[in-house]
């Protein structure tokens, strides 16, 4: 018999996704989006009952008494949104008890978005959850920090998937994550003690449901990639106009006459760009799962494949596309005996990243460094030089050059046990980790060019792998009980962490060219083959316990403590203590808050505070250690191997940061309007990093040293209304987050550090941002000689009317050092995301924006300074804003020769010239969908069928056009310094594509 009606909430609106359940079976359906079911009910079951389950609402149960239409209404809990269950450390609490700074990220934000990187799934999604990346080439890893940068060290948070630690974002299928919980302060991260100084990422992945009817899903996407090219160069015949004209500057004669330009014009101009090296490429993801579960178990298994191929031409002449593949599988296991629950997670991922044997910066500036009238090939299919590109084209190393592969194997697995001692009393263990199996292969063929030059004539092929296991026990108690109006519950534990890798790597170069295997001459090379390179291990042993209180459920505290003892530290040194304490007041639960509860749903202020620890520096440093020094002197004209050494310093101890959050939580109008609010101030001290005020005539490296503190304050915010009518249901989600810091201390009392980058500077000062851009300030542009008499100058340079002029900061007259001064903050603030989603009848639609309202960029090299130094050769479209008589407010000086008065003043100083606004908005995902109706697809055995049409990175608005605002020089560790920006990255792809959704 079949038995179908429609399910609605308290205000008679249908609502989806409601499980509808014969009663003791695990016979069952879902309502379709306007709240309707229909499900086949045995003849013997007739006699049962119809279960009703949604998030947020009361069950139901009803009797079907061979009723064939049965239509419910269900009402909501009370403060169904505080009763939720967020995921925490070692457990899982309702949100109404939560007193940390929590975010929670659910699967539906995460799904439908066309990324193979669950970074990049998460980025906007909670505030100040900040991502960033540095590279956009397929399987590129993501730089993330929690709140800012509040180290001079090593920023990257603590991963914890399903309870272990240490799980890999990078290569988890975003398609098996049901939630994400991101624990920012003492409050809530102080139960991971050491690890957590720069926040935890707690990933819970997707599992079965105990009577749950097994199905079986599909999701998949495919779609193109656009590599979207910002930067175009001009014609060629302009940019020889453009030549002439540098050097006309210069005092110097023109390079080229009328009638050159005029045939290079009549000529137009040739393939030598980014674009010819370009092309569009497919993505693919396809997954899928079976789940279900039974009165004693509940099981859910996934696969998935992921294929993302790299927008450049070529292949490495090895037959696949460059790029990117995923391959998933995922078992998750529940089982309940008794008072005893198990579940066991067994993951296998393998990746495979093909790019390249070149790198993409080379490729990118070799292409923009030549001027656009030169072909890559000639009609012979011959790869080409010419004067300004003498020995490369990456046209051919695309095509013919060989590869770069990394092969990498993961197996993670994880195993809980849970007793009830009693119904007070449980006894948790859990073990678990992961396996790594890292391969690299690189093969560099020869590929020769005409009229001379050639690429790879060492034929070298390197092979490599490393091995690395992360295990993690972990043991603990909890105890709860609620006597009267008193509930209270306490944990007390031990976990153990143990780290170890080994790998070898082996090169040879005149390896035969169509084989790559070794022929005659062929040798192996000493200084880049080791058999014990990358050998590293190290432990972490630890003691924690946490206490929670609340008072007539409104009144909360917690309390927590943890000691861990590290291998990376000398004995005397290891061991530290990481204690926190929060507090909560849910104000809404008063007695004098009743006679607005029907506006004021919930409000409630939390505040906490605690010390949390950072170890995230090399193993080892304690100790004097060495290492093999292939060619450390010369005998007799050969070169001669040595040891090298590595300082140590026993004295190295925790990182610690002591953190103050308060918080403010509302619900209005029965939680139809939800906000968050946090501020929070973080000090940082005893900093990891090496010290800065030992000479360089040492001679030597140092090892890190507890030398600096940092401040970190900020806040953040969050704001979520849904709007739920009879046909259309609508939600607006946004979240905006600011966070700065101050350097309190730096090594050796010093009170600044000045790095040089290329022809500009980073400055560390005492009472100032971590790091800043540092060098003169513009002041415009010397219009006239009068101009040039009247103002101060560099000493030496000689400069004309359209050089840079720079501001005379101490007004003594004289342009110099002293001059200098802060130009920007390379780091994000106002970072922010906003989701829009829409149901009508079938119809869905999401739409995610997300970016930064405020950072500054320094770029250099050929996309900044025409005629590149010594280097480039030419001048891009957004170079044209120059400075002339007639154009006296350009963006950019005169057009200079290379080496000229002017080319020094204007380029060889580092000045906020080389300063762009890089703030951006971003449209990163646009998804709308239609479901089928279940009337249809359910004569098919299809529960629910879902057709989508999804973009990706489909618009940017952002002052700064020629490059992608979001790359960054800086990763997340600060102490290793950073690279200038020259911007020559993989372009970012934009995405067109469909996918789809069945559940049968």
């Amino acid at each position: 018999m079949n038995v179908g009606g429609k399910v609605v909430d308290e205000k008679g609106i249908g609502l989806p996704g409601v499980s509808v359940q014969i009663k003791g079976t695990s016979i069952g359906t879902v309502t379709d989006a306007n709240g309707n079911y229909s499900i086949s009910v045995p003849d013997n079951m007739i006699s049962s009952s119809l279960t009703f389950s949604y998030v947020g609402y009361a069950s139901q149960e009803v009797a079907i008494a061979s009723q064939k239409t049965i239509n419910v209404k269900l009402a909501p809990t009370a403060g169904n949104a505080l009763n939720d269950v967020v995921v925490v450390g070692y457990g899982t609490q309702k949100r109404v008890s939560i007193t940390g700074s929590v975010s929670t990220i659910d699967a539906k934000n995460i799904e439908n978005k066309p990324v193979l990187n669950a970074y990049q799934a998460l980025q906007g999604e909670a505030p100040n959850l900040i991502i960033q990346q540095t590279n956009l080439n397929p399987g590129s890893d993501v730089t993330v920090n929690i709140r800012g940068v509040g180290t001079l060290g090593d920023n990257t948070p603590l991963v914890v998937v399903d309870g272990i630690v240490g799980g890999n974002l990078n290569t988890i299928n975003p398609n098996d994550i049901a939630s994400v919980s991101v624990l920012k302060d003492a409050g809530s991260a102080a139960i991971y003690g050491s690890r957590a100084a720069n926040g935890v990422i707690l990933i819970t992945t997707k599992a079965g449901k105990l009577n749950q009817k097994t199905t079986v899903s599909y999701n998949g996407s495919y779609g193109i990639q656009d590599a979207n090219v910002l930067v175009h160069k001009v014609p060629a015949w302009q940019n020889a106009y453009y030549k002439n004209e540098s050097l006309v500057n210069s005092g110097l004669s023109p390079a080229y006459t009328p009638d050159q330009i005029q045939q290079l014009k009549d000529q137009g101009d040739g393939t030598w760009d980014i674009e010819h090296l370009l092309r569009t490429a497919p993505q693919q993801s396809h997954n899928i799962n079976i789940a279900g579960g039974g009165e004693k178990s509940a099981f859910y298994i996934s696969a998935g494949f992921q294929d993302q191929q790299s927008n450049f031409i070529g292949n490495g002449g090895e037959g696949s596309k460059f790029g990117y593949q995923k391959y998933n599988l995922r078992l998750n296991q529940t089982n309940v005996v008794g008072k005893f629950r198990t579940n066991f997670i067994l993951l296998y991922t393998k990746t495979r990243n093909k790019t390249n044997s070149v790198g993409d910066n080379n490729i990118f500036a070799d292409a923009n460094r030549v001027p656009h009238n030169f072909n890559w090939q000639d009609e012979n299919g011959n790869y080409l030089t010419n004067p300004f590109a003498s020995q490369y084209n990456e046209y051919g190393v695309l095509e013919k050059g060989g590869f770069n592969q990394a092969d990498n194997d993961e197996i993670f697995g994880s195993f809980n046990g849970q007793f009830s001692i009693t119904k007070d009393l449980k006894l948790t263990g859990e073990f678990g980790g992961t396996l790594q199996n890292n391969g690299t292969f690189f093969r560099r063929t020869q590929v020769n060019y005409l009229p001379s030059g050639v690429y790879g004539d060492d034929r070298s092929v390197l092979d490599a792998n490393s091995k690395s296991q992360l295990f993690n026990t972990k043991v603990y108690l909890e105890y709860g009980k609620k006597i009267a109006e008193h509930d209270f519950k306490v944990q007390l534990g031990a976990s153990s962490e143990n780290f170890s890798q080994r790998g070898f790597q082996l090169q040879k170069t005149l390896t035969d060219q169509l084989l790559g295997t070794p022929t005659t001459g062929t040798i192996v090379d000493p200084i880049n083959s080791n058999n014990s390179i990358a050998v590293n291990s190290n432990s972490l042993q630890s003691l924690f316990g946490r206490l929670n209180y609340s008072f007539r459920d409104r009144y909360l505290l917690e309390a927590t403590a943890r000691y861990d003892a590290s291998s990376k530290f000398a004995k005397g040194n290891r061991g530290s203590f990481f204690p926190s304490v929060s507090a909560g007041w849910l104000i809404s639960q008063e007695s004098f808050m009743q006679g607005i509860k029907n506006t004021v749903s919930n409000l409630k202020l939390r505040a906490s505070y605690g010390v949390l620890g950072n170890q995230n520096v090399g193993n080892f440093q304690y100790q004097t250690t060495y290492f093999n020094y292939a060619s450390a002197y010369g005998f007799n004209n050969v070169p001669v191997g040595g040891a090298g050494t590595l300082l140590s310093n026993r004295d190295l101890t925790w990182e610690k940061a002591s953190t103050l959050n308060i918080g403010l939580e509302a619900g209005f109008f029965d939680n139809t309007l939800t906000a968050t609010f946090d501020y929070f101030n973080k000090v940082t001290r005893d900093i990891l990093q090496p010290r800065q005020d030992i000479p360089t005539i040492f001679g030597a490296a140092t090892p890190d040293f507890n030398v600096a503190k940092v401040r970190s304050k900020g806040w953040e915010a969050s704001l979520t209304y849904n709007l739920r009518g009879e046909q259309v249901t609508q939600s607006f989600s946004l979240n905006v987050a600011d966070n700065q810091n101050k350097l309190l201390q730096l090594s050796g009392g010093a009170t600044e550090q000045i790095i040089n980058q290329d022809v500009f500077q980073l400055l560390r000062r005492v009472g100032e941002p971590i790091t800043q851009y540092y060098g003169y300030q513009t002041n415009g542009f010397f219009q006239n000689q009068a101009d040039i008499t009247n103002s101060p100058k560099i000493a030496g340079n000689a400069v004309v009317p359209g050089d840079v002029k720079f501001k005379d900061l101490n007004n003594d007259g004289v342009i110099d050092a002293k001059d200098k001064t802060v130009l920007g903050n390379p780091f994000p603030r106002y970072t922010f995301g906003f989701t829009y989603r829409l149901a009508v009848k079938g119809f869905d639609l999401q739409l995610f924006i997300q970016g930064v309202g405020k950072r500054e960029t320094f770029l250099r090299g050929e996309l900044v300074e025409p005629f590149h130094y010594g280097y480039g050769a030419t001048v891009y479209e957004h170079m044209t804003d120059y400075w002339s008589p007639a154009n006296p407010d350009a963006r950019y000086p005169i057009f200079a020769n290379i080496g000229s008065p002017s080319n020094t003043n204007n380029w060889r100083t580092g000045s906020d010239l080389y300063k762009y606004d890089a703030a951006y908005a971003r449209l990163k995902n646009v998804n709308i969908g239609y479901t089928l109706p279940q009337a249809l697809t359910q004569k098919a055995g299809i529960q629910r069928l879902r057709v989508s049409l999804i973009g990706q990175n489909l618009f940017t608005l952002s002052k700064l056009k020629f490059i992608d605002p979001e790359t960054s020089e800086f990763g997340n560790n600060l102490s290793t310094g950073s690279s200038s920006n020259s911007a020559r990255q993989y372009p970012l792809p934009i995405f067109y594509g469909a996918g789809l959704d069945i559940t049968f």
